[in-house]
């Protein structure tokens, strides 16, 4: 029989409902199987709900399988027991909600579980389980329906659940130390803060062009010139960028921006909060201390940070200077070592970029803070006092992954639009991931800004390390896959 078949019966023959409006009151099943002595000492009849995964019916006794998310637990309904037994074996498959009501009991398996006096049906599912119900992994059928990966393996729940708590407890830590969470646009008429494409949609009501924000710095920048000292913000950001194990088009990030305080200081203060969150997350799995395993290798980040300048790194590895040599140099190198780059986006900098990502940055695997950029690859940080080339400005390397991305914020309003300027020079000449002019931006820094650090944290990155997974599509429930019919 189809469980459209059953479905029939179920609403035509029995007159149930098959996705009643109410449920009864539960225990989780975890708290029934944590209290299970007490339970069975008490003979008191409870009620527990979830999800059949495993049915086995022989004859005048069926067990069931039963989960919710707390956890796993054996049902066994009995022919001379339980009310409507008959009714319950023709309409139950593998998939539906139901509630079982009755006592805890112990059967010859020493197996701890729930006797049925009876039952109700809570939610009828109509579609069958494909094969990964029983374990053969379909990855791309998986990554359409993450729904389906987070039901047959608790582990990749367990990997949502850590996420979840991770972001919880970063907000603590931030909440501890005295910021303030706040929110900012995600529709805008300036996109900015970052040197990414972005989508374009448009407002019918305004007959306006809007972004989907790259970036939320701009804004949040403006609640600094505004009178806020200590803020955050954790959100989604979209870049109309490639998808790869670092890449998808909906990211989670977040910024924080701290009045008064220098590069050295927010250095220092990351460090700090990312070594608290990693002692919480340790703490939640029951291990002690600093130590994080990825991909089979070990790092102590109780240990001190290396503090590495941008331009000797690529000495050292490329032999080439960022400064004393020019693009073609760059270019050469680029094509000996088959790096790849958009032929639309030529410039030093970009390139540069580029050959860092390919040949320096996955041997960063212990933490690592990398400092003094050069400005045209900066356009909003301050400048070196010692050396106008360069900004005050640092990216946090960790795993082979950047995790983090920090400046002195520049708060000149007339070096910001001499540096927006010659960002317009290059979008004009097709580089789409130039910054654009934002002309309420310099507004807002001629009222004046105090001096401020900013840093940037890509948590999918983060919790990819963190959960010791290979690529961030791993730690986010619904990421970007082309449609299957394309």
């Amino acid at each position: 029989m189809t469980k459209e078949e059953k479905l029939k019966i179920i609403r035509e023959e029995l007159g149930y409902d098959p996705y009643p409006a109410t449920s009864p009151k539960r225990t989780e099943i975890k708290d029934f199987l944590d209290n299970f002595n007490k339970n069975l000492k008490a003979k008191k009849n409870l009620w527990l709900c979830g999800r059949i995964i495993a049915f086995r019916d022989h004859g005048k006794i069926v067990f069931i399988d039963l989960k919710d998310f707390s956890g796993k637990v054996q049902i066994i309904l009995k022919k001379e027991e339980t009310s409507n037994y008959e009714n319950f074996v023709k309409i139950a498959d593998i998939g539906d909600f139901f509630g079982f009501y009755g006592l805890a009991f112990l059967p010859s398996t020493k197996e701890k579980s729930l006797l049925a006096k009876k039952w109700v049906l809570l939610s009828k599912s109509v579609k069958n389980f494909p094969r990964e119900y029983y374990k053969v992994r379909d990855e791309e059928l998986l990554v359409r329906n993450p729904y389906l990966k987070t039901i047959f393996y608790d582990e990749e729940k367990e990997t949502f659940y850590y996420r979840f708590r991770l972001l919880e407890e970063l907000r603590k830590i931030l909440w501890e130390r005295g910021f303030i969470e706040v929110e900012t646009p995600i529709l805008q008429t300036h996109y900015g803060g970052a040197l990414a494409k972005p989508f374009i949609t448009y407002l019918e009501a305004l007959k306006e062009k809007l972004y989907l924000r790259i970036a939320p710095e701009l804004y949040l920048k403006k609640m600094m010139v505004g009178g806020f000292e200590k803020i955050f913000e954790i959100g989604k950001n979209f870049r109309n960028e490639g998808i790869d194990k670092e890449h998808n088009p909906e990211f989670t990030m977040i910024e924080l921006y701290f009045a008064y305080q220098d590069r050295e200081g927010l250095m220092k203060f990351t460090e700090e909060i990312l070594r608290e969150l990693v002692k919480r997350y340790n703490k939640m799995r029951k291990k002690k201390g600093l130590v994080i395993e990825f991909q089979g290798k070990k790092i102590n980040l109780g240990k001190k940070w290396k503090v590495l300048k941008y331009n000797e790194l690529l000495k050292e590895r490329t032999g080439l200077d960022y400064f004393k040599n020019n693009l073609e140099d760059f270019l050469k190198l680029a094509e000996k070592e088959k790096i790849e780059f958009n032929p639309k986006i030529i410039t030093k900098g970009k390139i540069v970029d580029e050959i860092f990502k390919k040949l320096i940055r996955p041997t960063l695997q212990e933490p690592a803070f990398l400092i003094d950029h050069p400005k045209d690859i900066s356009p909003l940080a301050k400048s070196h006092p010692q050396n106008p080339e360069l900004t005050l400005r640092f990216q946090l390397y960790l795993c082979g992954f950047e995790i983090a991305n920090a400046f002195a914020e520049l708060n000149d309003p007339f070096d910001q639009k001499e540096r927006f300027l010659k960002e317009v020079e290059e979008l004009k000449k097709g580089n789409l991931e130039a910054h654009p002019y934002d002309e309420t931006f310099i507004e807002a820094l001629e009222y004046g800004m105090p001096p401020t650090a900013g840093l940037g944290i890509g948590l999918d990155r983060l919790f990819t390390i963190l959960l010791n997974k290979q690529s961030i599509k791993e730690v986010i429930y619904f990421p970007f896959v082309k449609r299957e019919n394309d």
